[in-house]
This record gives C-alpha cells, sequence and structure tokens, in this order.
C-alpha cells in the first residue's frame, strides 16, 4: 500500500522546514540533498524558490533565473517569485525588473508584501530616471505599462484589451504563425467600439497577415481570401492570372472583412495603404469524412435533470437526432465552473494541469497547451468558433488554432437563435471546405443570473414563478435551491431544442451520417436544482457534476451508455474519430465504447477557486467519495493540505463507508493529492 496522505503531508512539511533553515544557515550541501528529495514528491512553488535559493547562494545567478522563469510558468501568482526574479533582473537589466517587482505587488498577500514590493519599484524606477545612460523615454513607458498591469482587466473585456482599449484593427500576435486581426462584423456604420458598446456588436476575427504594397498568393485550389482595410479609403487592385480588377478607395469599407472568391493560380493584390490579408481558405482537394466536424456547447445544461424531465419531453429535437448516435448517461464535469472546465474539454487535461482556473488574474494558459483547434486545423480542417461565452474569448487564449471567430458578448444579445443562424450561414458560405465549427449556446446562463430577457420563456411560464425570488449566489454555482428557477430552467431548455431542431435539419438535408461528427456537451450542471439538504452536503452533487455528451456522425457506434466517461475524454474521442493520434501527455482517455483499452474506474471533479474551500468528488459505480479542506484556497492558488476531511457515501444505501472501504479512501486521497500536489502552501506560523 502506498504512504498514506496525512503520513506523507507531515514528512513534506518536516522536510521543507528543514530546507528553509539549512538554506538561511547557509549549510548548502545539506540543502540540495533535501531539495532533491523534495523533489520525488512536489513541484510546488517552494520548491523553485528552494532550488533557486541554492542556485543563487552557490553563485550560479543564470541558473536561478531560468529556475524561477520555470515556476513563474508553472505557479505565475506567486508573489516570492515574482519577487525574486525582479531582485535578479536588478542586477542584469534593470528595467525588467519593474515588471516583476508590479507582479509581486498586484499578488502580495498583505501590505507588507505590497509594500516591500512598491518600495523596490519606487527605488529602481528612481535609479533608471536619474542615470545619464537610461533612455529615460523608456523608462517612463514601462512605468506606465507597469501600472496598467496592476488595474488590468481580464478576457472577459474582449473586444476590449486588458486596458480598456479597442482591440479592433489593431495586429495581434504579428510575426508569428497566429497573427491575427479583428474587425466589425455586420455592424453596418460602426466603425469601432468602447467600454460602454462593445457587447453590444459582433467582431470577427482572421488569421493571415498585415500588408502594404503588392501581395503575391499561388493557389494551388480555388479560395475564399478574406480582405479587411486598416484605414479608409484604400484603393486595392487585385490580378488573378493576369486578369485586373481595380476597387476604389470608396468601394471596400473598413469596419469589416471582405472574403474575395478567387481561381487558382497567381494572384496579385496592390493596395496604396496597410491592409489585413487572411490566410487564403481553399477548398478541399480530398474531401475527408467527416467533412463537417460541429461541437456544440450549453452552458450549464445538466444531465441529471435531462434524465428526470425526460429527454424526448425536454429536447425532442436532439433526442430526435442523437438516437441513433452515442449519448452518454454517466459524463461528468471535470470543473464546477465554466473557465477551468471548458479549457479542460479544449485541452483533455485536468484543471490543475492547464491551469486556467483564476477568476480574475490573466494566465496564457495557451502557451503551455495544445487546443482542439489545433489539432484538426494541423489535420486540414478549416476550423471556425461562433461564441459569446464571455470566459472563452480570443483574449482568454482562444485564438489558438481557429481560423476564424464570431463573437459577441451574450450579454449583448447574441442568443442561440443568432449563433445558429450564424453557423448555418458559415456551412453553407464554406460548402465546399472540410470544417470545424464550434458553437457556444449560452442561452441557460440567464437563469441562475435571475435574467428574463426571451419571449419564449416568459410566454410559457406561470405568473406564480414570474416573481424574482432574491435566491442569486454571489456566483451561479452558489446559488441555492430556487423552485422558480427550476421552472424557467425548464422552459429555456426547450426554447434552445426549438432552435437547435433548425440546425440538425440543416444537417441532415445536406450531410450523411459519414460526412459528420456532432458533439453536444456541457460543461456543468446547476446548483440550484438541488434541495437545501443536498448543497448543504457538498455543492458537487449530480445535479452539479453529470452533464450530457452526445455524439454522431462517421464511426459513432449506436450506444445509450452508462460507461464512466470524463469531460477531459471529448478531446481524445473527437481525435479518435477523425482519425488523429490521441497525445500521451493529456488525461483524457479514449473511452472503451470509442475502442479504448479499458473502462474508467472513477471520476473526479475539482473546485480550485480562491477564497473557498478546495473539495473534489469521485464518483465509481458503488461510492461517492467526497474531499474538502479546512482552509480556503489561496488568491495564488496555493491549497493548504495540513487539514482535510473525506467521506465516502455508498450510492445505494447513503451509509458512510468511510471506515468500512479503508483502503479506497486512501486510494482516493491519493489521487486528490497527485492532482493538487504541485498547489500545495504550508502553514509556516505553525512550524
Amino acid at each position: 500500500m502506498k504512504q498514506e496522505v496525512k503520513s506523507l503531508i507531515g514528512y513534506l512539511k518536516t522536510l521543507n522546514r528543514k530546507i528553509e533553515e539549512l538554506l538561511n544557515s547557509s549549510c548548502l550541501e545539506e540543502a540540495k540533498e533535501m531539495i532533491d528529495e523534495y523533489a520525488k514528491y512536489l513541484r510546488d512553488a517552494d520548491y523553485y524558490s528552494f532550488l533557486a535559493s541554492y542556485k543563487l547562494q552557490i553563485g550560479e545567478f543564470n541558473d536561478a533565473l531560468q529556475i524561477l522563469i520555470e515556476g513563474i510558468g508553472k505557479h505565475p501568482f506567486h508573489y516570492e517569485m515574482n519577487y525574486n526574479l525582479g531582485i535578479i533582473y536588478e542586477t542584469k537589466e534593470a528595467i525588467k525588473s519593474l515588471e516583476y517587482y508590479t507582479y509581486a505587488c498586484k499578488y502580495a498577500r498583505g501590505q507588507e508584501e505590497k509594500d516591500r514590493a512598491l518600495d523596490n519599484i519606487q527605488r529602481v524606477s528612481g535609479m533608471l530616471l536619474t542615470n545619464s545612460k537610461t533612455n529615460n523615454e523608456q523608462v517612463y513607458s514601462e512605468i506606465k505599462r507597469c501600472r496598467s498591469i496592476l488595474n488590468e482587466n481580464d478576457g472577459r473585456a474582449f473586444p476590449l484589451d486588458q486596458n480598456g482599449k479597442s482591440l479592433v484593427r489593431n495586429i495581434l500576435h504579428a510575426g508569428t504563425d497566429e497573427e491575427l486581426m479583428v474587425n466589425m462584423y455586420k455592424s453596418f456604420k460602426v466603425a469601432d467600439v468602447d467600454n460602454s458598446t462593445a457587447i453590444y456588436f459582433k467582431t470577427e476575427l482572421f488569421k493571415g497577415k498585415n500588408n502594404k504594397g503588392e501581395i503575391d498568393l499561388n493557389l494551388k485550389n480555388p479560395a475564399i481570401v478574406p480582405i479587411s482595410l486598416i484605414e479608409p479609403f484604400t484603393k486595392v487592385d487585385i490580378t488573378v492570372n493576369n486578369e485586373k480588377f481595380q476597387f476604389e478607395e470608396e468601394h471596400f469599407v473598413y469596419n469589416r472583412y471582405h472574403y474575395l472568391k478567387l481561381d487558382k493560380g497567381n494572384v496579385k493584390i496592390k493596395t496604396n495603404k496597410n491592409i489585413f490579408v487572411g490566410n487564403p481558405i481553399e477548398v478541399a482537394e480530398q474531401p475527408e469524412d467527416p467533412k463537417l466536424i460541429l461541437k456544440i456547447f450549453i452552458d450549464g445544461l445538466a444531465f441529471k435533470f435531462l434524465e428526470q424531465k425526460g429527454m424526448d419531453n425536454l429536447m425532442p429535437n436532439t433526442n430526435k437526432f442523437f438516437r441513433d448516435g452515442f449519448i452518454s448517461t454517466n459524463c461528468y464535469a471535470t470543473s464546477e465552473w465554466t473557465l477551468p472546465s471548458k479549457a479542460s474539454i479544449n485541452t483533455g487535461k485536468y484543471a490543475t494541469n492547464h491551469k486556467l482556473l483564476h477568476p480574475t488574474y490573466n494566465f496564457a494558459f495557451e502557451k503551455f497547451n495544445e487546443l482542439l483547434p489545433g489539432y484538426l486545423k494541423k489535420a486540414g480542417y478549416f476550423t471556425t468558433k461562433i461564441c459569446t461565452n464571455w470566459r472563452t474569448t480570443p483574449s482568454f487564449g482562444y485564438y489558438k488554432g481557429f481560423d476564424r471567430i464570431v463573437y459577441q458578448n451574450f450579454c449583448g444579445g447574441m442568443d442561440c437563435g443568432e449563433v445558429i443562424a450564424e453557423a448555418i450561414e458559415h456551412l453553407e458560405a464554406f460548402e465546399k471546405h472540410n470544417k470545424y465549427v464550434s458553437i457556444s449556446l449560452m442561452d441557460l446562463h440567464n437563469v441562475p443570473d435571475e435574467i428574463e430577457d426571451t419571449l419564449y420563456g416568459q410566454t410559457n411560464t406561470d405568473l406564480r414563478y414570474r416573481i424574482d425570488t432574491k435566491n442569486k449566489g454571489e456566483t451561479s454555482v452558489l446559488t441555492k435551491y430556487d423552485e422558480n428557477k427550476i421552472i424557467k430552467y425548464y422552459q429555456e431548455i426547450k426554447r434552445v431544442d426549438v432552435f437547435l431542431g433548425t440546425l440538425f435539419d440543416y444537417i441532415s438535408n445536406k450531410y450523411t451520417n459519414d460526412e459528420i461528427l456532432v458533439v453536444l456537451h456541457s460543461d456543468h450542471g446547476q446548483t440550484f436544482l438541488e434541495n437545501e439538504k443536498e448543497q448543504e452536503s457538498n455543492i458537487l452533487h449530480d445535479s452539479r457534476r453529470k452533464i450530457p455528451l452526445m455524439i454522431k456522425g462517421n464511426n459513432v457506434p449506436n450506444l445509450m451508455s452508462d460507461e464512466i466517461i470524463e469531460a477531459v475524454d471529448i478531446l481524445p474521442i473527437i481525435l479518435e474519430l477523425c482519425g488523429i493520434e490521441i497525445p500521451n501527455h493529456i488525461d483524457g482517455k479514449l473511452p472503451k465504447s470509442f475502442g479504448g483499452e479499458s473502462n474508467r474506474q472513477f471520476a473526479i471533479t475539482q473546485v480550485l477557486h480562491p477564497n473557498q474551500s478546495y473539495k473534489a468528488a469521485i464518483s465509481d459505480d458503488l461510492h461517492l467519495f467526497y474531499f474538502e479542506t479546512k482552509d480556503s484556497v489561496g488568491d495564488d492558488l496555493s491549497i493548504n493540505v495540513e487539514n482535510f476531511t473525506v467521506v465516502l457515501i455508498n450510492k445505494e444505501t447513503q451509509n458512510d463507508d468511510t471506515i468500512l472501504y479503508a483502503e479506497k479512501v486512501n486510494q482516493y486521497e491519493q489521487v486528490v493529492f497527485e492532482l493538487i500536489k504541485d498547489f500545495i502552501r504550508w502553514n509556516k506560523e505553525a512550524n
């Protein structure tokens, strides 16, 4: 049997304390031995800090620098590592130290830490500005940038940047394969947005290159080439295989993309000002099977509720479409809310591995993870996202792998009907291309947010359930049981299904079953569906954890399956059905229903949210296992695991089997520990 988690935690805490004492006493050889021992179990923030401290004390400054940079990639919100990077950069590139002292200030855990970082910012700024060799303009620019870091927005602000400035017609990721530009979409005479208007307009994003002068394209196949002016009154001359087309300055408006249908061969585009030329979207030489991969995401759709009310009753169009495909009755979200859950679906990794977790701090998770559209793009698919979800905007990293993105914040009015209409138009426009299309339907989010704005929902809800119960939680996750919300939720699901019926009819009429792969899923369920007693025991009940997973198309088994599946398995399922190799560095596993080697024995869901206790729930065929820490998760996402509780509940009898199945409890404690071990923090005051 493996070492029990509680005794292992005690051993590691003692080891951590000894390493700190040895480093403070400059007993470096013994400290290094213990750091190596510590590393066999943990690569937490303390490990990187200890190793960097050791390297600094033996004079290996460059090694210390690289260790801390690696550590920041894994623990981006850690005060000490950012602060120590500032110290090192002071000796190498003083102006760069300002950035890390600023992040240390931002992530400080108290006023004392904040003041220490601010003092260093002021000292270094003063030193640079009084140095005759320093470029003061550069220093002032860096100081201004650092101030913006302290007040930056997160990715929900898109199409505004982190400082509230419009991204419209700005070139992003210039010089890389992901170079892109955002422009307005179907906005008529509106040319830009600001903080007061951003949610009310759609934007469109394409990958491509910023060009001026003459652009040469050699098209092997007929293609659509999107172009966008950057400034008004730009003259565009296009030559296709020596046939010239002249467009005067007023022809192409600059507040939208224009799509050029071009024959194969040589194309020259000549302009008098900079324009953005999107990557050519060429007609497929040999259409793939599937020709269409469509992923439908419905935010907050609880599978347990579908089971209780009946799929054929609540979502008859969806039930009809998928009944000759695969429907899972036992699929679990791996996180309890959208940000980490959607990232898990798109990476095939648990939240503690992809690390897109913090509700307000920015983290460029796409730099460390491959995303689903990237795999499909490499396989030759034209990848598109039609999105209203403010937690999966391009600013959160979801530009990666997509060729085209249409986005409007759902709160601005882009409901499921409009998303589906955009999807159908896209499918028609790019009929001859191999396509991956991801759409998000956010309509159910209105229910826990206590927003009533749909004609269908209001006209089908009895007046007695229209009263605002003022029962909204601090977040939608924490919303308590509410009968009125349940009634409204029922009607909103039926409404979404009406619009999905239009999409499913279009697909059925346009494609054969072998030509499609359609996946419908959610990210989490709803807390307000369960009574107070169930919520008090744990918010990770089945109404929150169990999500729909329905798949139809080429090589999809016709099966209603109770095999245990996790949300991280969606990525390997799609890759397998598209004939793409499944990477071995992900947590997702190919279910046996799709040719995998074995069934999962259990499914896990985690809650890792600042200022809440860390929680995990594990389900197997017999039991529900709950794990919860006594202390709250830190703002840097660190977890104190020195005090935690566990319980093992028999699903059939509801008996507490914690003592009776002690070996299973130990096994599940190990599972949780392995997932969170690098997030551990120690209570230093208790040493």
